[in-house]
C-alpha cells in the first residue's frame, strides 16, 4: 500500500493537493518524472480512488470549478455513472472526454507463493523486441511507446514437434499463452495476459499470472494488474493469482472540436 502510495504522489501531484475534503483531494496538473502516462491520455484531467480517497489532478485554470462539481461526490462513489455523465459533459467543452474507467488490483501479501513449471519461457527486454513483428499475445506485450514491456513468461506446448526445451521461442509458436510486464511508472510494473483461444480453460492465465507477479516483486518492483468493471473474468484470474482490488481510474483524453463553456450545477 505503501509503494502504491508513493506511484500515486508522483501521477496525481499530491505534494501540491489540497484537501477538499475529507476523502478527495484537489491538485493542479504537472506531469511529475516517474508518474504512470499512458498513451495518448490526457493529463488535463486526471482522477484515481484509492482505498476510500480519490485524488483528482486538473488543469489549475479549472481548480476552482471543480472545487464546486466535486464538494458532494463521496469518493466510494465517484464512478457512478450520473456523476461520470456530468464530469464527461464539463470535460466535453473543453475538447476532452472520458474514454475508459479501470479497475486495478493489488498483491495480496497473505497469498502463498507458488513454484513456477520449469518448461515455462522467460523473455527479456532484447527477446520481446525481436518478437514485436509476429507478436500474437496483444493483451500481454503492447509495445506501448509510453509503458514500455520489460519481461515475459510463456507457457510452452511441450507435445509440439516444434517445442525444444533447450531455446526460447521466439516465433511464439509453440506458445499456450503468455504474461508480460510493462515499465508503468516508478515504483510499479503492470501485468498484461493473453492465451491462444485453443488452450483456455486450462488454468493457464492464473499460472502465468502468478508467475510473472512474483518474478516482478523478486526485481523490487510492485505489480498491478488492470481491467475493466464488466470483465468479470479477468478479476476472477486477478483474484485467483493472488491480486485483490485496490484502486479505479478515471482515462480523458483530446476530441476533435474544442469549445469553451463555464460550469453549472446542473447534470
Amino acid at each position: 500500500m505503501e509503494t502504491m502510495r508513493k506511484q500515486i504522489e508522483l501521477d496525481c501531484n499530491l505534494k501540491e493537493a489540497y484537501k477538499l475534503k475529507d476523502d478527495i483531494y484537489l491538485a493542479p496538473t504537472k506531469v511529475l518524472q516517474g508518474s504512470r502516462k499512458i498513451n495518448k491520455m490526457d493529463p488535463f484531467f486526471r482522477v484515481v480512488v484509492f482505498m476510500g480517497t480519490a485524488y483528482v489532478m486538473a488543469d489549475e485554470e479549472m481548480l476552482p470549478g471543480w472545487e464546486e462539481i466535486l464538494k458532494d461526490y463521496p469518493a466510494e462513489w465517484f464512478f457512478n455513472f450520473g456523476r461520470l455523465r456530468k464530469i464527461d459533459r464539463i470535460l466535453n467543452e473543453y475538447g476532452r472526454e472520458i474514454v475508459d474507467t479501470h479497475i486495478f488490483f493489488l498483491p495480496d501479501e497473505d497469498a502463498k507463493y507458488i513454484e513456477t513449471p520449469k518448461e515455462y519461457m522467460w523473455y527479456s527486454k532484447d527477446d520481446i523486441e525481436k518478437m514485436r513483428e509476429n507478436n500474437r499475445f496483444h493483451n500481454a506485450l503492447c509495445y506501448s511507446p509510453t509503458q514500455p514491456d520489460v519481461i515475459a513468461v510463456g507457457a510452452p506446448d511441450i507435445s509440439s514437434k516444434k517445442y525444444d526445451a533447450n531455446h526460447i521461442d521466439l516465433s511464439q509458436e509453440t506458445l499456450k499463452g503468455m504474461a508480460g510486464a510493462s515499465n508503468d511508472g516508478e515504483y510499479v510494473w503492470q501485468i498484461g495476459i493473453d492465451v491462444a483461444k485453443e488452450y483456455r480453460n486450462e488454468g493457464l492465465a492464473v499460472k502465468l499470472t502468478t508467475a510473472i507477479k512474483q518474478e516482478i516483486v523478486k526485481k523490487g518492483k510492485l505489480p498491478f494488474y488492470g481491467t475493466g468493471e464488466a470483465h468479470a473474468l479477468s478479476r476472477t484470474v486477478a483474484i485467483k493469482s493472488g491480486f485483490l482490488p485496490a484502486f479505479a481510474e478515471i482515462y480523458v483524453a483530446k476530441i476533435e472540436d474544442k469549445v469553451t463553456r463555464v460550469f453549472e450545477n446542473d447534470v
